[in-house]
């Protein structure tokens, strides 16, 4: 068996498995050589016979033989035989037949044919992870034109709003008109009024005119000199 893999039924027919879409390769071992070579399935009759010929090799189709003839006793002669492009319906019993004039010799066998195993191997690695910030030049050169637009565009539209913002408050600032004052400003004033009246008429009343007490002292001793 150069393909697949081998298994024995009740010890003389073996069993060789191969996938759908593959290719499977039998080994027949005879003790003596013969002439005609042919590789058939299960009744070897008619279109049964997949390959016949009387060379070392042959091929028809998806099916061949090749032969090997050996010395008796010293080698045994050997025939591959060949299927390519196996599908469901190759699965089967098959034999290797040698011709000879005597007695022809054979050499049965099945073969098995399984789903292909699909298997499915990621084409990614994993890449080892950067603790590094990186820099300010670096985003730069990997930001797309597309991603550069939307940023200058976003920017654009926040200092029209800032700036429309400012404008409306500086307005309405401007136009707000002056409030009167408040009464409790008419209060303090009117307090800090009174204040001030009494402190000056306490002090008008503590202070004597000096020309009075000078009047009188003045009268006091002309009456004493009389």
């Amino acid at each position: 068996l150069r393909d697949g893999n081998t298994g024995l039924i009740n010890a003389e027919i073996s069993v060789h498995t191969g996938t759908e879409g593959g290719n499977i390769t039998v080994e027949c071992s005879f003790y003596l050589s013969g002439g005609r070579k042919i590789f058939c399935k299960e009744g070897c009759e008619g279109k049964d016979i997949l390959v016949e010929t009387t060379g070392d090799r042959a091929q028809s189709g998806r099916y061949s033989i090749e032969y090997i003839e050996g010395t008796f006793p010293l080698s045994s002669t050997l025939l591959y035989v060949s299927i390519t492009k196996l599908t469901k319906s190759d699965s089967g019993r098959y034999r290797c037949i040698l011709d000879r004039w005597i007695k022809d010799s054979s050499e049965e066998f099945e073969i098995r044919v399984t789903d292909v195993l699909i298997t499915y191997k990621p084409n990614w690695t994993l890449r080892p992870f950067s603790t590094s910030v990186p820099s300010a030049s670096t985003l730069k050169t990997t930001q797309t034109p597309a991603a550069a637009t939307a940023v200058r565009l976003i920017l654009v539209v926040m200092i029209i709003v800032s700036s429309a913002a400012v404008l409306i408050f500086c307005r309405k600032r401007a136009s707000k008109p002056k409030e009167p004052p408040s009464e409790s400003e008419y209060a303090n004033v009117t307090k800090l009024n009174r204040v001030s009246e009494e402190i000056r008429e306490e002090d008008r009343h503590s202070r004597a005119p000096p020309v009075e007490i000078s009047t009188l002292s003045t009268a006091a001793s002309s009456q004493k000199k009389v």
